[in-house]
This record gives structure tokens, sequence and C-alpha cells, in this order.
């Protein structure tokens, strides 16, 4: 959104970069001038801050759910680790990393 002066006299007019979906070109699209500009430009402004604030939110909820996550990983090793001793235990191996295979005697 931005407000463009396009005559010598001064004259503010709103226009609107959008993205055509077909080409990819940005075009401007023309809103008004005065009071129509005026608040289009305000519902714009307001539309921008509850998209930032809505950011914020989701940001803060993943830096929570980090220590969550770690948790997570922590558990996820130490259960990998308990499933491959009792594998081997029971007489299975990994060639190369591969499937755990049943051992021949």
């Amino acid at each position: 959104m931005a407000f463009e002066t396009r005559k010598v006299g001064g004259t503010k007019y709103l226009y609107l970069s959008e993205r055509d979906p077909a080409t990819g070109k940005v075009r401007k699209r023309y809103v008004g001038t005065g009071p129509k500009a005026d608040a289009a430009a305000a519902a714009l402004e307001a539309r921008r801050k509850r998209r930032a604030d809505e950011r914020l939110a989701v940001e803060r909820v993943r830096s929570e759910l980090g220590a969550v996550d770690a948790l997570m990983a922590e558990l996820d090793a130490g259960a990998t680790l308990v499933m491959e001793a009792a594998l081997y235990a029971a007489g299975y191996h990994r060639p190369n990393y591969g499937p755990w295979r049943k051992r021949r005697h």
C-alpha cells in the first residue's frame, strides 16, 4: 500500500501493489483519494497489525514448545537405545545400518 503523488498539485492517490497469479508480475491497483483512500489505508494497516500480532503469538508458542521438543528428542533417543539393546540381546544385527536381521548360526 502506498500513497503516491501523481500530479504537480500534490494530491495523493492510494495504490495497492498486487502480484498477478497468472504472470507473476506486480501490478498496481488504484484505490482512490480522500476519505475513501484514508479508510482503505486504515483497514489495511489494521490487517497488517493483526497479522503481525498473530505471527508474534505463533512464535511465542513455538518458543514455548521448543523445550517440549527437546524433551521428546531426548525421550526418542533413549527409547531407540533401549530398543537396539533389546534387539541385540535377542540375536538381531544391522549390517551397514540397514534393516534389523536375525543372525544365522
